[in-house]
Formats: C-alpha cells, sequence, structure tokens
C-alpha cells in the first residue's frame, strides 16, 4: 500500500463531517457515534468493525466510505507509479496518469491538507507542450470523464449532469408512481434507469429533495403573483 492512501481517505471523509482514528493493525478505524464503526484495509476494501452494533449511522458511514475508498485508492496508487509530465512552459510538478489521441490527464498533490489537483490538457502539434488546461480541485472523477469525453473515448452528448439527472430520475419516479398506463417492458426500462441514476449520483436524495423545494417555492410564488381578482356586485 502507497502511504498516500490513508491520509487522504481520512482527509476526504473529514470534508464529508466523518472522523477518523489512528490507523491501528494496518487498519484506519471510521466513526460513526464516536465509535469504529467501520473499517479500511490497506488495499481499500471497507468492513464493518464486528465489534460495534450497526445502525442506521453506521450504515451511512459505510456507504460513505466504500464510496471514497474506491476513488482515494485508485487515484493514490495511480500517483504513486505516474511518470512527471514532461511539457515545454510547464514548471508545476504535475504526474502523466493517461494519454490518448493528444489529450492527457495528469495530477499534482498539492501542499498540506489542500489534497489533489486534476486537469486535462491538449497537446500541441507536436506534442511538446500542452494548453487549454480543464483544472478539478479534489475532482478525481469529474476530470476521468472530461478526460475520456476529450480524449474522445465517449460521446460527450451521451453524458449528463448531475443536475440533469436528477430531474430525470424525478420524472422517472412520477411516471412509476402515479398510475400511468405502462407495458412491462417499459416499466422495467425505467426502473433499471432509475437504478442507475441511484448508482451515479451520491447526493441523489438531497438533490431530489432540494429540487422539490425550490418547485414548491416556484408555485407559491406564481400563486402570490397571480392577477387580482374584482369581486363584482
Amino acid at each position: 500500500m502507497n502511504d498516500k492512501f490513508f491520509p487522504e481517505l481520512a482527509r476526504r471523509l473529514k470534508r464529508e463531517g466523518i472522523a477518523t482514528g489512528p490507523v491501528e493493525k494496518g487498519c484506519l478505524p471510521v466513526l460513526a457515534d464516536g465509535r469504529a464503526a467501520v473499517l479500511v484495509m490497506p488495499g481499500g476494501t471497507v468492513t464493518f468493525n464486528a465489534d460495534v452494533e450497526r445502525g442506521p449511522e453506521a450504515d451511512s458511514v459505510y456507504d460513505l466510505t466504500f464510496r471514497l475508498s474506491r476513488e482515494v485508492y485508485e487515484y493514490t496508487e495511480a500517483m504513486a507509479s505516474a511518470p512527471p509530465l514532461v511539457a515545454d512552459g510547464l514548471h508545476e510538478d504535475f504526474r502523466l496518469l493517461a494519454e490518448f489521441n493528444g489529450v492527457v490527464l495528469a495530477g499534482q498533490e498539492l501542499e498540506g491538507t489542500w489534497g489533489y489537483k486534476f486537469v486535462t490538457w491538449q497537446l500541441n502539434g507536436d506534442g511538446s507542450g500542452v494548453a487549454h488546461g480543464h483544472y478539478y480541485h479534489n475532482g478525481y472523477e469529474t476530470a476521468k470523464l472530461d478526460f475520456a469525453c476529450r480524449a474522445g473515448l465517449v460521446d460527450k452528448h451521451r453524458q449528463f449532469t448531475d443536475e440533469q439527472l436528477t430531474e430525470l430520475y424525478r420524472c422517472i419516479c412520477e411516471t412509476l408512481e402515479n398510475g400511468y398506463p405502462l407495458t412491462k417492458e417499459r416499466r422495467e426500462v425505467l426502473e433499471q434507469a432509475a437504478e442507475q441514476i441511484e448508482g451515479s449520483v451520491d447526493d441523489l436524495d438531497e438533490r431530489v429533495s432540494l429540487s422539490n423545494q425550490r418547485e414548491l417555492e416556484a408555485a407559491e410564488q406564481q400563486a402570490g403573483d397571480g392577477p387580482d381578482m374584482e369581486m363584482t356586485p
């Protein structure tokens, strides 16, 4: 295991309001209600602590730790073995994580507790320099997707933002829940799409709640701004 994994994971969890304890027996304990409810293994595996009773808080901590652990382990491992990015005019210490079709994905470990910065660049004509950088502070997954789109590995027109996915999810749920006549095949497709969105947007519940709230506020404002009705004798 590289020596950056546990410190970086603890930093990312702290940003989410989740505390960790000191490494014990080669594992990083993640706390729920002040207890080491979840253990992270050196290779990124996440397990519940058998000595601590599970509950809603522990389950929530496990879900977030599981997601972050995979991401952090991937980029700290990649950064540990990546060669330096050499490019004309580039004076910062970036590591080359991927290159395809004239586009590069690079990463940089920042000082102190700032974490990592990732960037995608286009190579110039002879490949000696880089230009048109898209920068992502602590945004590894977003940087990977940007790299894939810029390099032509995936069609950018088939990608949706989290905001778009949230509204699509709401529309799907409304269709499934409101008793519309649906064929079995269409219902299955919609249910599969909903499950896929649930696995793609980490804070989906919060986004749906916020979207619902904004819609209610807009409806109330619209009702309040309606024309005054004059009473006739």
